[in-house]
């Protein structure tokens, strides 16, 4: 075998061995790059659903899900849950506000983890790591109904029955009256 011939068949198994390598780091950056793609994607799906859950006491959905006037009541009954537990202040204009655009400005989609203001951060976190609990939760809320069949016994044209007629607003009020019961709870109709 001649020296030129012994070079030529060292450069070509070089040369393939370049290209299956660079073949093999191409094909594991796509293939890392998809699995990265789809752990965030399911990180994504997680913050949604405890978003929902926070914002309107259901999170099976995982996917961004706007405002909803129609929920308002609930947001309002955790946010004042929240605030009577933690003396922190979040409003309903405010989870409006965060929820009004489903993408950060670079394009990725928007959860709390990503709230500039800390304010709806603070409130989703507290509400899954630090909070009081299902039960605490349902308990105040049954008392705010209570509270509300109470003044709709002494008002007796008292249009609304249930939370869910109320507005954020009221729903302040049943609170203010539930904590203090000397409170002059008025709700206007």
């Amino acid at each position: 075998m001649s020296k030129k011939r012994l070079v030529i068949i060292i450069l070509a198994v070089i040369a393939t061995g370049v290209l299956v390598f660079t073949g093999y780091k191409i094909y594991e950056h796509y293939s890392n790059r998809g699995f990265i793609e789809e752990v965030d994607q399911k990180e994504i799906e997680v913050r949604y659903r405890q978003q929902n859950d926070a914002f309107y006491g259901w999170g099976g959905t995982t996917s961004f899900e706007p405002y909803d006037k129609e929920f308002e009541w609930i947001t309002q009954v955790h946010i004042c849950f929240y605030m009577r537990y933690t003396g922190k202040t979040i409003t309903v204009r405010d989870v409006e506000a965060f929820l009004a655009t489903s993408e950060n400005p670079n394009g990725t989609p928007r959860t709390w983890k990503d709230d500039e203001t800390g304010i709806v951060y603070g409130f989703v976190e507290w509400f899954f790591h630090q909070g009081k609990g299902i039960d605490e939760f349902r308990f105040y809320r049954d008392k705010l109904d209570v509270t509300l069949t109470h003044y709709c016994d002494e008002h007796r044209d008292c249009p609304y029955r249930i939370l869910s007629d109320l507005t954020p607003e009221q729903i302040i009020e049943i609170d203010k009256k539930y904590v203090d019961p000397d409170y002059n709870l008025v709700l206007v109709w």
